[in-house]
């Protein structure tokens, strides 16, 4: 994400205190905040999905490719995919927000909903940007149109750790025969 500005801290010196520890040791890791991270990582993907979507759109009007029957069903398609993601985190939301959410077994059931809803986002994100490739082509891959740094961002942030795990975890889940409800 060359584009991104990120800066270095001097921290030598600093002294910290009790009273500035927001929680106990290892509070990090705790779940379902940990995990359920996840539904915060895959809302910032599925906006650079929809930045690839404003991308490919402004692209094709400025070619005047608007009527091409072929790009309007690509757009037609990408536009479902958008609204699709919209909805998996709004239900992911709703779920982490849900009474019981944070006790012992509804924490498991909002990180296999968390996990779901970053798999389902991922999906959605490169078959945004498989659309948005052949909506495009090769010119609208180079530098330096926008485009070209949107895709490469976005193919680079769709790498979290362990894909196979969290949709693993899914499976364990539902094949224990747990409800998400709890």
């Amino acid at each position: 994400m060359r584009a991104s500005a990120s800066f270095r801290a001097d921290l030598t010196g600093l002294e910290l205190g009790p009273e500035d520890l927001i929680g106990p040791p290892n509070a990090y890791y705790r779940q379902p905040g940990f995990s359920g991270g996840a539904i915060r990582f895959a809302a910032v993907q599925l906006g650079g999905a929809e930045a690839v979507f404003e991308e490919t759109r402004s692209f094709l009007r400025g070619l005047g490719r608007t009527d091409d029957p072929y790009q309007r069903q690509r757009l037609g398609e990408m536009a479902i995919a958008l609204e699709s993601g919209r909805q998996w985190l709004h239900g992911a939301a709703n779920h982490a927000a849900r009474p019981g959410a944070a006790t012992e077994e509804g924490a498991e059931a909002t990180v296999a909903y968390a996990n779901m809803t970053r798999t389902a986002i991922e999906t959605i994100s490169l078959d945004m940007l498989q659309r948005a490739e052949r909506c495009v082509g090769a010119r609208g891959l180079l530098q330096p149109l926008p485009f070209e740094r949107l895709h490469r961002d976005l193919t680079h942030y769709l790498r979290q750790p362990a894909p196979d795990g969290a949709l693993a975890d899914v499976g364990r889940f539902v094949l224990d025969g747990k409800n998400f409800e709890a």
